[in-house]
């Protein structure tokens, strides 16, 4: 009686699912193409390091002087990320809803200390308000990003590290093609390298380029292996022609941690590993040096005890000690974020950074700052955990557990390029232990 009293109600029924479902599959659909968007101009970070400033030739006028003198397309990127693909009005609200009371109070406590630095201790106010800038945005960009990755599935993430892998030989073809149209002058090989101010700074990119070849790791087949290699080979080539210690050390430890920490894949990292090297030093002793800054003969010439002992790792440890002192001088507070070009060591004055990442929260944000970060890692270490299962987990550890360590000698954590792919990294291998929005102590 009921289905022949009522006989539209299942064909009507099945009609509002199927329109449900559908609905539901156009939205997962279209926060999935966000996502891609998302990663794909992250992936293409290190072609828009060049091509944004237009870095080309030794002519500079005032819009190449800021964006590529200050790494700003990093920042630019991020900000066209939030602004279009940030959906989620709630997030921001959220997130600071159910913060706890302590969380809070440490906030407002930095924020404090940054406002008496910025007023009556920063030299620059001007570059501090663009500091201040850019770190919001970043903050801003993570929320964003964080929000984006519960919507992309792993497929997304390796073609992430696969397009960042070739973005990197596409950055070093622009660089060749800018030194065979404009010839470069000796200096030019240090401080004309596009995108950044010193070759030094270009370790960053064959840090993530040998990571993207972890990308295509598979725990028992080796057919991804020979074209992970060209990832690979790459970035070591690259490492030891531009003569770059610190990035060939991060890809050194960020290599132990992948294959201390990633078991299944551990002969395929191995392999990749010395296959690399392999055709790295093969191609350098053959490849010409342009200058006396680079090759692996100044690699292994730094590298050796008595040379480390005389120069301090090219002068380092006096920075690292002139630093020191003068961060004593505002322990609490700092000198205000990006003051160390304005108010550094008398002899290094311009330097970005004192390339290393806890003499730079000393002496920009004081023990203040210090005291946040502990606090904020605390906070997201109960938060997440640290999961390495599929190979772009693996691609993201190797980054993440190098770049730890080349913050320590270097100035990894104040490029924008570093941080936004090492922030990638963070959300790829720590995962969240439950719901944002029920986080709460």
């Amino acid at each position: 009686m009921i289905w022949s009293s009522e006989p539209c109600i299942w064909p009507n029924s099945l009609g509002v699912i199927f329109v449900n479902l559908m609905t539901i599959d156009e939205a997962k659909m279209a926060r999935n193409h966000h996502g891609m968007a998302v990663f794909g101009l992250l992936a293409l970070l290190p072609i828009a390091s060049v091509i944004i400033p237009w870095d080309f030739g030794p002519l500079e006028n005032q819009y190449r002087q800021l964006m590529a003198g200050h790494s700003l397309s990093p920042i630019v990127i991020e900000l066209l990320i939030f602004i279009a693909f940030f959906k989620n009005e709630h997030l921001v609200s959220d997130f600071v809803r159910h913060s706890n009371w302590i969380d809070k109070i440490v906030g407002t406590v930095f924020l404090s200390a940054m406002l008496y630095s910025f007023l009556f201790v920063s030299h620059s106010q001007l570059l501090f308000i663009f500091g201040f800038l850019a770190v919001l945005i970043h903050l801003l960009f993570s929320l964003s990003l964080f929000d984006n990755m519960k919507q992309v599935d792993r497929h997304t993430q390796e073609y992430f590290w696969i397009i960042l892998g070739v973005s990197v030989i596409g950055y070093t073809a622009l660089w060749a093609v800018d030194f065979l149209v404009h010839p470069p002058t000796e200096r030019d090989w240090i401080d004309r390298v596009p995108g950044v101010t010193n070759v030094r700074w270009a370790g960053f990119f064959w840090l993530s380029i040998f990571s993207a070849g972890l990308a295509l790791a598979r725990p028992s087949s080796l057919k991804r292996l020979f074209p992970a290699l060209i990832f690979g080979a790459f970035g070591l080539t690259m490492t030891l022609w531009t003569g770059t210690r610190g990035s060939l050390i991060a890809i050194a430890f960020g290599t132990i941690c992948a294959i201390v920490l990633s078991v299944g894949y551990r002969k395929f990292i191995i392999k990749y590993c010395l296959a690399s090297a392999i055709i790295a030093i093969a191609i350098n002793v053959y490849a010409p040096v342009p200058h006396n800054q680079y090759g692996m003969d100044r690699i292994i010439s730094r590298l050796q005890p008595n040379d480390v002992a005389t120069r301090g790792g090219s002068g380092r440890t006096e920075l690292w000690k002139q630093t020191a002192q003068l961060a004593r001088a505002h322990p609490l507070v700092g000198h205000g974020i990006d003051q160390f070009q304005k108010m550094g060591p008398e002899k290094t004055l311009g330097f970005k950074g004192p390339h290393s990442f806890p003499l730079q929260l000393l002496f920009s944000v004081g023990l203040v700052g210090l005291f946040t970060l502990l606090y904020g890692i605390w906070r997201f270490l109960g938060m997440f955990r640290l999961q390495v299962d599929k190979p772009h987990e693996i691609a993201a550890l190797t980054f993440f557990s190098g770049g730890c360590l080349y913050s320590l000698y270097d100035n990894f954590a104040y490029y924008p390029y570093s941080i936004a792919i090492f922030t990638v990294s963070v959300f790829m291998v720590f995962k969240p232990r439950r719901l944002l929005s029920s986080i709460s102590t």
